[in-house]
């Protein structure tokens, strides 16, 4: 009660002011919308090459490229109609943007009318704040009561739910559900995947399974706008690089090393089932852990799927904020499958120090073996306590790199 108050009472006159200081610049802009649990980013970047290839004034607004939007949860309206001012001044044309369910929730889109919107998914995340899936939905599905054309994935549990709020202009994609977009004859090797879509053949350089379903919401929603087939086709070959996402981090050992930002249930059993299949030789190791003060409810569940598909686990430290990193583990710990464990199919280190759990990993794994780094994907600090240290994913691989030579 005391959020949905604060959503009417300080959210919502705030953004009402922001954008009539900023002279209501989504008036002049087509924007674009893309929400889901995961794979937003990934998306948004996706559609703004396709438009830019299409020769469009095109900018897009992300966890990744915008000041201020680092979380889901503090992206203010001041940013947000700062940039659109930004952008209509510059000339820009459309704007693609990644709207969180914490930012529908409290108004900070009021007032835009989105072109055309586009959701990836909806799984386990935010329940600490949403307090219930059903809440969680129908969070998301506000993004489409202020969008012309609604777009939503067939084979996604929630599908029928929002299927059941909306009435007019919807679409469809799938792979495994009849759809409008259905992605047919799909075939992965090491470093492609492809597959024909209403007779269209599609070919994408980006060999994780998962992303067929990040290609068809571009290529739906690039369709809606009246995009050509053949400058879609063009776009995607090259699936564009998102730092933090799917990174490789190059080494002399022979290791396969992989930055992900996989941080919910979902995205990590489909990193997970993807990276086996790209790499089906030596070991898995994921080294993650989860965040302090957000959803603990998630926890076990992360550890459950993680001890299930892959070899080694590593757990330890993410932002761990007010709690601490033993408890925050334990819960993770808790839920591992004790059949895997028992059997030997599967082991665990329980290393607090995230630097050390880097170490660790480079340590155990043999040339051809997988290591995941999962959760913080592109952040540059991590957060301990109120205080926020400097961190990269990318140095502390190449930290372990060093420390491991030097203790040859």
């Amino acid at each position: 009660m005391f959020q949905k108050l604060k959503n009417y009472l300080w959210h919502l006159p705030r953004t009402v002011f922001w954008q009539t200081f900023y002279r209501f610049p989504q008036r002049s802009l087509t924007l674009i919308g893309v929400t889901g649990t995961d794979g937003k980013t990934s998306t948004c970047h996706l559609i703004h090459q396709i438009l830019t290839e299409a020769r469009l004034h095109t900018r897009s607004i992300t966890t990744l490229n915008s000041p201020g939007l680092h979380t889901t949860s503090n992206f203010s309206s001041k940013i947000f109609f700062k940039l659109l001012r930004q952008y209509q001044r510059e000339g820009v044309t459309h704007v693609v943007c990644e709207t969180t369910s914490h930012a529908l929730d409290q108004f900070r889109y009021f007032g835009c009318h989105f072109e055309v919107s586009v959701i990836t998914n909806i799984s386990h995340e935010h329940l600490d704040y949403h307090h219930s899936l059903t809440n969680y939905v129908l969070a998301k599905s506000r993004l489409f009561s202020q969008s012309k054309y609604k777009i939503l994935n067939a084979d996604d549990p929630h599908f029928s739910e929002l299927k059941k709020l909306l009435k007019r202009n919807l679409s469809t994609y799938s792979i495994k559900n009849p759809s409008d977009f259905q992605a047919k004859n799909i075939t992965i090797s090491s470093d492609t995947l492809s597959f024909t879509l209403n007779k269209k053949s599609y070919v994408s350089d980006s060999p994780y399974k998962y992303q067929i379903y990040n290609l068809l919401a571009a290529i739906s929603l690039s369709q809606k706008l009246k995009i050509d087939s053949d400058t879609i086709i063009t776009s995607v070959r090259h699936f564009p690089e998102t730092k933090g996402r799917r990174e490789i981090v190059n080494n002399t050992l022979k290791l396969n090393c992989v930055i992900d930002f996989a941080h919910t249930p979902n995205a990590l059993f489909e990193t997970l089932t993807s990276l086996k299949n790209i790499y089906p030789h030596g070991k898995l190791i994921c080294l993650f852990g989860a965040t302090g003060g957000r959803d603990q409810t998630k926890r076990p569940i992360m550890g459950k799927i993680v001890s299930e598909n892959c070899d080694v686990a590593i757990v330890t430290a993410d932002d761990t904020r007010t709690e601490t990193v033993e408890k925050i583990n334990q819960q993770i710990i808790s839920g591992f499958n004790l059949f895997k464990l028992k059997h030997k199919k599967f082991s665990y280190y329980n290393i607090f120090n995230r630097q050390d759990a880097f170490n660790l990993a480079v340590k155990i794994a043999n040339p051809g073996d997988t290591i995941v780094a999962c959760g913080k994907g592109h952040e540059t600090s991590i957060l301990h306590g109120k205080t926020e240290y400097p961190w990269s994913e990318t140095e502390a691989f190449n930290s372990a790199f060093r420390n491991l030579s030097q203790n040859v």
